[in-house]
């Protein structure tokens, strides 16, 4: 019976240590905006190597998200620091030839969307972020990202 107790005790010690690794190494997202809906994260991330196609995670600080409360979204780099970012008409491309989207003038919901106008280099210490589904709420939006906001580098799993 003492061996029998030892090994639940053993698998729920080990279900509870698991259980609290997950969240901190994988997020998992409900949104379609992005290809993939599961990344395993680095929470330590290097920012100083960031580049178009890297997915992040960031702190996300928005009256239309969370009614402005502060959210983890996971986006892709679109435009990274030295890159240049283009907007023509509601149109956004990096380096003149990367197509990220075209903004909309409103959200699903009906409310009137504002568009972020920038043409020129990335700043240092700021990204362009964008995702994959032309409704997604990104960069085309509410604009650049700092890099202090970014809380993890993601790598997709599928």
């Amino acid at each position: 019976m003492k061996r029998r107790n030892a090994a639940i005790l053993i698998l729920i010690l080990s279900v509870a240590l698991a259980g609290s690794f997950i969240p901190s190494k994988f997020a998992f997202t409900r949104s379609p905006s992005l290809r993939y809906r599961v990344f395993c994260l680095d929470r330590l991330p290097d920012t100083k190597g960031l580049k178009r196609g890297d997915y992040v995670m960031f702190i996300l600080k928005d009256k239309r998200v969370e009614n402005g409360k502060p959210v983890n979204i996971t986006k892709e780099v679109g435009c990274a620091p030295g890159d240049t970012l283009v907007v023509q008409g509601k149109d956004y491309y990096c380096n003149g030839n990367e197509y990220l989207g075209k903004a909309k003038d409103y959200a699903l919901n009906g409310e009137r969307l504002d568009h972020f106008v920038f043409n020129g280099p990335v700043p240092e210490g700021k990204v362009f972020v964008a995702g994959h589904h032309k409704d997604s709420y990104d960069s085309r939006y509410f604009g650049f990202v700092g890099v202090e906001a970014i809380t993890a580098r993601a790598y997709p799993v599928f």
